[in-house]
């Protein structure tokens, strides 16, 4: 499955993006990898994945990518993953390193909801508890900058320099959230969390975009259907919201159809397909 391109709100996504098949997203500006469910060319370049969950199609190449940074001699990656799969993960790698004669390096982190990530430069990553089959996770990234002050807006840079020299704090924090990647979940998480709603670019699932599987089926198995999205998107109040993990039963035209039939006109510019 070749990989997907898609720049949008100041940010590039390049991966895949196949519901039960593969899933890996890699987001060049941000110096982040979510998922290691594929093999993708470049991926290697990226030391720190956020980990949605345990599922093949979004862990299962995750030896492999681990094999990679040790063939070129680069550092062990950072992958933070659900606490519950540490342990067997753990196994895993013993396992395969005895298999192969030589041991797999590799930094696994575990996180809960509410769990945070300093990834440097200013950025943060959140794990929010997604609503899957299994334990799974949402990753939120945010940046924080310094910006001068609204009441300072204006003034000439002598000025500003003298309110310096003054100890006067002329600029503050500011903290904004980027990137929300949700994984596999049903809409709740979109639901129960402000911050999904209001981030600039969200990627978010839809598994099912018609009735050859209900809402309820869908649900069961731990996704979204695109009637659920439908029903809320208007409270998406962020620049883009992404739209992944397509079932194999749907076709790349058959959801751009959908989305230019269903979607209403005041949020339609903001949907975007990702996955070939």
């Amino acid at each position: 499955m070749p990989a997907d391109h898609l720049h949008v709100a100041g940010l590039t996504l390049q991966g895949v993006s196949l519901g039960g098949i593969q899933t890996c997203l890699m987001c060049p500006e941000l110096g982040i990898m979510f998922d290691v469910g594929a093999q993708i060319p470049g991926q290697v370049k990226y030391s720190t994945v956020l980990v949605s969950h345990g599922h093949q199609d979004h862990l299962g190449c995750l030896l492999q990518f681990v094999s990679a940074h040790r063939m070129q001699g680069r550092k062990p990656p950072r992958v933070h993953v659900p606490a519950a799969i540490v342990a067997p993960l753990r196994r895993i790698f013993e396992a395969w390193s005895e298999i192969e004669g030589a041991p797999f390096a590799v930094e696994l982190a575990g996180h809960e909801g509410g769990s945070r990530v300093d990834l440097g430069r200013g950025l943060e990553a959140i794990a929010l508890r997604s609503v899957h089959r299994v334990p799974s996770l949402a990753w939120l990234v945010e940046r924080t900058t310094t910006r001068l002050r609204p009441e300072y807006t204006g003034r000439s840079h002598e000025e500003l320099k003298s309110l310096r020299d003054q100890g006067i704090a002329i600029a503050a924090p500011v903290t904004e959230p980027v990137l929300c990647v949700s994984g596999d979940t049903q809409i709740e998480l979109f639901l129960s969390e402000p911050a999904v709603r209001r981030v600039r670019v969200l990627v978010h699932e839809v598994t099912g975009w018609d009735d050859q599987r209900s809402v309820a089926e869908v649900r069961s198995w731990g996704h979204t259907h695109v009637d659920e999205i439908l029903a809320h998107v208007e409270a998406f109040t962020g620049e883009a919201l992404v739209l992944v993990h397509r079932s194999p039963r749907h076709a790349r035209a058959e959801i751009e159809r959908i989305v230019a039939r269903r979607f209403p006109a005041s949020v339609r510019d903001k949907v975007h397909l990702f996955g070939l």
